[in-house]
């Protein structure tokens, strides 16, 4: 095991059954008015879309920024604002970790892994690495606390920090919801050079509720069920992951190699 999921749902509760007949027949009355309803009809009720918008689905403004697809395990999805190591301008492909600061195979993954991968595929300028908040609910508070605190670092200090930063508090957290105090997070971030006064007011304000979301919403479109995982793909020039594969739990490095390699071919 190399993956923290999230559980599944509790056993069905003893008053389930009697309502679920209740609401299928319901529905089978609902569906007999439907028919009787079409049987009387005389006129066909007229087309709502003009014959060239057919085919044409209206997107809000709140789905432009969700992942676009998952199709026969290839995934589609965007870096957006999430902090990015490496050069985006040379890099061919972006690895997404969609991840927990309390999860103790994400530690593993950050502690063995990780550098070894920046330094032949980030530093080389083969690949971006991006980070997407996903704390699991039996981690928290802890675990959104800390996805805040390195987001007030990202907008204090910009993404290399962040990864400073993130490096950091995987190093120190006792993981499994035990987290660190305040007082470590902040001292954490002051080692970095942010002041202390700044830092606890971003933390306090607690502006990254919504990006967090967000992060959590775009892994559960992407098929992410635990963490770590991984969605590594073709890097576009306006920030678009396409072609992307998944790769799941803190796995061995020759695991991130294969993956990594096939993509750059």
């Amino acid at each position: 095991m190399n993956q923290e999921t999230i559980p599944a749902a509790n056993q069905s509760h003893p008053l389930q059954k009697p309502l679920m007949l209740i609401a299928i027949a319901v529905m089978f009355a609902g569906i007999l008015v439907a028919g009787a309803i079409v049987a009387t009809q005389i006129l066909p009720m007229p087309s709502l879309l003009k014959s060239e918008d057919a085919a044409v689905i209206p997107i809000d403004e709140d789905q432009k920024s969700a992942p676009k697809e998952v199709k026969d395990g290839i995934v589609s999805l965007s870096l957006g604002n999430d902090p990015v190591l490496g050069d985006k301008t040379k890099a061919k492909i972006a690895i997404i970790e969609f991840s927990d600061y309390e999860c103790p195979f994400c530690k593993k993954f950050h502690t063995e892994t990780l550098d070894t991968l920046i330094k032949d595929y980030v530093d080389t300028g083969k690949a971006v690495l991006s980070f997407k908040d996903f704390p699991l609910s039996f981690h928290e508070p802890m675990a959104s606390k800390e996805a805040a605190a390195a987001n007030c670092v990202q907008k204090l200090s910009g993404d290399k920090t962040y990864f400073s930063y993130s490096a950091l508090l995987y190093k120190n957290t006792a993981t499994n919801g035990k987290g660190m105090t305040d007082t470590k997070m902040t001292d954490l971030a002051i080692g970095l050079g942010i002041p202390r006064e700044v830092f606890a007011d971003c933390v306090t304000k607690n502006d990254f509720k919504d990006e967090i979301e967000q992060d959590l919403a775009e892994g559960e479109e992407a098929t992410v069920t635990g963490t770590p995982a991984f969605i590594i793909g073709t890097l576009g020039s306006d920030g678009s992951v396409t072609d992307g594969v998944k790769l799941v739990g803190a796995q061995p490095l020759e695991a991130f190699r294969k993956a990594l390699d096939a993509q750059l071919q």
